[in-house]
């Protein structure tokens, strides 16, 4: 029984490699060009490596991380979005150029630096209920000159209406804390105000818990809601009314 579940779970895995992959059986232009020239892209951009530096800085310090225990490296290793996933969120901002940002859970910093690093000047909004946290997020964005980020700190669902009431449209907006996974959908719908045709919503932990795989079917649902990409463990959201509506998996 265990080796025919390991079978099922192997195939599964094969079919989501295949399917989608480097855009192929894609007909719409939009998203043939999301596929190959974003997702798939394997550019080695400048500011990938001044990230990563900033990432071996926090992991090598071993102080503890405010009252928590837990110091900051492990807290880094912890909390710190995955290189992989980082580098994405560069290649999506460096491609739709968004110029009024909102991201819900700023972790230790470095998702905000990938997401603000193609640009000098973009606006960005990043809230983070967790103090210490926030704080070692400013000494990120400190040490990489970003003086047009502003961290937020305290409860994601007060905050999030202040930061949105403070940009007339948000261009990108991410979702950066699965552990909030039962009160996203909620904070979804008071972003939905917000949108605009070509605004961009990236989720990050698709498959953290049962909770985050129901509220990323509710987002598919919801009326707003006419293009997603399922990347496994991040998915993309788009809302432009002249698309087709359609959810793609795509191997990443």
């Amino acid at each position: 029984m265990i080796q025919l579940l390991k079978k099922t779970k192997d195939v599964i895995l094969f079919y989501r490699f295949l399917r989608f992959r480097k855009g192929f059986g894609v007909h719409s232009p939009f998203a043939f060009n999301l596929i190959t020239n974003v997702i798939d892209e394997r550019c080695a951009y400048y500011a990938y490596d001044r990230i990563e530096i900033v990432r071996r800085q926090l992991l090598q310090m071993g102080a503890p991380l405010g009252t928590t225990g837990m110091s900051i490296g492990r807290a880094t290793a912890r909390y710190g979005i995955r290189k992989s996933h980082g580098q994405l969120l560069f290649r999506l901002a460096n491609y739709f150029k968004p110029k009024q940002i909102v991201q819900v859970g700023t972790g230790m910093g470095l998702s905000t630096l990938y997401l603000t690093g193609y640009s000098a000047h973009v606006q960005c909004i990043s809230l983070e209920e967790d103090p210490a946290r926030a704080e070692w997020a400013c000494w990120c964005l400190e040490r990489m000159g970003k003086r047009h980020v502003r961290v937020e700190r305290g409860d994601y669902e007060s905050l999030l209406p202040k930061a949105l009431a403070q940009f007339e449209t948000v261009d990108f907006l991410f979702f950066n804390a699965p552990e909030r996974a039962t009160e996203l959908y909620g904070m979804f719908e008071k972003c939905v105000g917000h949108i605009q045709p070509d605004t961009v919503l990236v989720v990050e932990g698709l498959r953290a818990s049962r909770a985050m795989r129901d509220f990323w079917e509710r987002v598919k649902a919801h009326p707003a809601t006419v293009l997603t990409f399922d990347l496994y463990h991040v998915g993309l959201v788009f809302f432009n009314k002249k698309m087709y509506r359609k959810d793609y998996i795509v191997y990443f």
